[in-house]
């Protein structure tokens, strides 16, 4: 009878065994490794360097809008006007040279005009009144014919439009500009964590860890601005030159290191 409660507890001691086994977690992940072999990661001596990359890339896409805003008494006329006006204009910027695949309808705005409040003394129980409408239309520009930049605005102003913006310039081909900068900065980060190891008589032994900090194109700045055919009129072909856009970028490494020559 002895023998048989044994067998029989090491039998429900093997299952058991087993069973705890097969419903491990199955998330549960390996105790994490040291940097070296039998040194704590928080213990192992490090160097972290930080390297920068800042090129200078010539522009090579223009940004503008191109707007016609008119007025009337009632919204028909208003947009009638607008439109046979912007024809005008979206004609004429092709004509200079730009392609209908280097425009597109930007913003469009029909909106109602309200009379004014006297300017001395309001009257009793006053209220504004729907006086006309404004139609607000543009068309955004995006080519890189940077050198007819002047002459849109231009042909444009003749046309009958009344409002233009220059965004200014940027890079049409942003992320390889962008991945260059992240490769030259890593470069920069690579070659000062060396100088300084051998300027220190330490080795390097490993990346620990590598960040990429931040990598930025700025937004183009405003290059031109007018509104009014009067502000437009005063140069008809303004002299816009495009310059150079900056791309950032900025990385971070850690390093495991040793003392020089060590070995594990």
């Amino acid at each position: 009878m002895m023998k048989k409660e044994v067998v029989l507890s090491v039998g429900v001691l093997l299952l058991l065994s087993v069973a705890a086994y097969l419903w491990r977690p199955a998330h549960a992940a390996p105790p994490p490794a040291d940097a070296t072999p039998g040194r704590k990661l928080e213990d192992t001596p490090m160097l972290t360097v930080r390297g920068r990359a800042e090129l200078k890339k010539p522009a090579d896409r223009l940004l503008m809008s191109i707007g016609v805003v008119t007025n009337g008494p009632d919204p028909s006329e208003a947009l009638d006007d607008n439109n046979a006006s912007m024809r005008r204009v979206v004609k004429a910027i092709e004509k200079a040279g730009l392609g209908s695949d280097e425009h597109e309808t930007g913003r469009f705005n029909i909106r109602p005009v309200y009379s004014r409040p006297p300017a001395r003394q309001r009257p009793e129980g006053w209220k504004p009144e729907i006086v006309g409408y404004e139609v607000t239309n543009s068309i955004n520009v995006r080519t890189g014919q940077l050198d007819l930049a002047g002459k849109i605005i231009g042909v444009a102003s003749k046309a009958g439009a009344n409002s233009v913006d220059v965004a200014g310039f940027d890079l049409a081909d942003s992320r390889t500009h962008r991945r260059e900068a992240i490769a030259v900065a890593t470069a920069n980060a690579r070659a000062d964590a060396q100088d300084l190891a051998d300027a220190a008589e330490v080795d390097l032994r490993r990346i620990v860890s590598i960040n990429l900090d931040d990598a930025v194109i700025p937004r183009p700045e405003m290059a031109f601005k007018a509104r009014g055919r009067a502000a437009m009129a005063a140069d008809s072909a303004p002299p816009i030159t495009p310059g150079d856009v900056t791309v950032r970028a900025s990385v971070t490494i850690v390093y495991e290191i040793s003392e020089k020559g060590q070995r594990d």
